[in-house]
């Protein structure tokens, strides 16, 4: 009886593990080549994209996929198609206003390797459509689509990377489209996979029905995409391009810590749902295992490239993005092993609907960080960002814990 109940969150967890994996190994092989074929100057611009990015992506999940996997979990049925076809929809528009906020700034006279921005900006749509079919598979407990999907991102983009190197034709630009068309092939794929399109003419209701929870998401996802992209942009201003080009560099070689946060995160708010209609001291105890284990991951992770031989950071990275990627590996590491203990805490408060606490740990989150990782850079420079930004993590988890506590007492006061 005992291993069918942990059967069913332990397959869960494992094809969020896995499907988060092959996630992960796409954006890890791109950032490797690109660094290996640019100069520092060159990757700095590529990781302020990827930040964009990686905000697109943020607002795409809290105002399409979140609502579905909040509203819509359970069986595949009409309603769930219905969902699915204006959820996917919603996220294609997303893609469309970033591709043409990333032409736009593209279009600046002055703007440097302006290519990389293109590269993102024409495969927004289909980046962030192939991110909502994997939700759209995981909401109905089939992530095994959503594992194969990205399974055919990674070998599409695979192929394209191999004809670029053995036409010669191989550069950070082109790695990056070849990276963003492999997206595009696994947006297709999962047209066929789901057996629904997306429909524009859904998306204003689809807006409307939830708009009770999106504006709160949005606020979340922008306070920890929009943080990450201020502090990068203002230690650019502050320390220079190459200080931005290190601390993207370590977290390129620390991408495992991703797979293993985000893999989680895919199931820690179900989980600790069901923690919490058996008690409150069984919630508290799932949080505190969600983070002492993603926790002690990322630090594990961070502790083999401390321990490995600098010719492997510089065969993977290139001489001179690893030059300055080593200066910073250690406080990244804590950044990041940090960054990701507060998911038992983000899950507590999420089961407990305490949006509105989450809401303000974040807030406050992104000042602190923001605030320490400039102040570190105008002191120290690369060093004293990455610095900065660590001891403002370290701050920060304290205070989603102190949150999630609070959080608890009320709920249990009021209940």
């Amino acid at each position: 009886m005992k291993l069918s109940r942990l059967a069913g969150p332990a397959g869960r967890a494992g094809w969020g593990l896995a499907d988060q994996g092959l996630s992960s190994l796409s954006n890890l092989a791109v950032g490797v080549l690109v660094a290996r074929s640019s100069t520092v100057a060159d990757f700095g611009v590529y990781a302020l994209a990827f930040g964009g990015y990686t905000i697109a992506l943020n607002v795409s999940r809290a105002v399409a996929t979140e609502p579905l996997a909040v509203r819509h979990s359970g069986d595949r049925g009409p309603a769930w198609e219905k969902a699915v076809r204006a959820s996917t929809a919603t996220a294609s528009l997303v893609g469309v206003v970033a591709l043409l906020i990333g032409l736009a700034i593209a279009a600046f006279p002055g703007v440097p390797s302006r290519g990389m921005l293109i590269a993102f900006a024409v495969t927004m749509p289909g980046l962030l459509l192939q991110d909502a079919w994997r939700w759209a598979f995981f909401v109905i407990g089939e992530g095994r689509r959503a594992f194969l999907n990205d399974l055919v991102w990674l070998v599409a983009m695979g192929v394209i990377f191999a004809g670029l190197y053995l036409t010669g034709s191989a550069t950070a630009f082109s790695l990056t489209l070849a990276w963003g068309l492999g997206a595009v092939v696994a947006a297709v794929v999962g047209r066929f996979q789901a057996g629904v399109m997306p429909r524009f003419q859904l998306v204003r209701d689809w807006l409307k029905t939830h708009r009770d929870l999106t504006p709160k998401y949005v606020g979340e996802m922008l306070a920890v995409s929009g943080t990450i992209q201020v502090y990068m942009l203002g230690i650019t201003a502050v320390a220079g391009i190459a200080a931005v080009s290190g601390i993207r560099g370590a977290q390129v070689l620390l991408g495992p810590v991703n797979v293993l946060n985000q893999g989680i995160r895919v199931i820690a708010v179900p989980e600790a749902a069901r923690a919490l209609r058996h008690s409150y001291r069984r919630l508290w105890r799932v949080g505190l295992v969600i983070s002492f284990g993603v926790g002690a991951g990322a630090l594990a992770w961070g502790a083999v490239f401390l321990l490995l031989p600098e010719a492997v950071g510089r065969e993977l990275l290139g001489p001179g993005v690893w030059a300055e990627a080593s200066s910073v590996m250690v406080p990244v590491i804590l950044l990041q092993a940090f960054g990701a203990s507060n998911a038992g805490a983000f899950a507590i408060l999420r089961a407990l609907a305490a949006a509105g606490r989450g809401l303000r740990t974040r807030l406050i989150s992104s000042v602190a960080l923001i605030a320490a990782g400039l102040t570190g850079a105008y002191l120290g420079g690369a060093r004293g960002a990455a610095w900065g930004l660590a001891t403002a993590a370290f701050c920060t988890v304290l205070l989603w814990w102190s949150e999630a506590h609070r959080a608890l007492v009320a709920h249990r006061r009021n209940h």
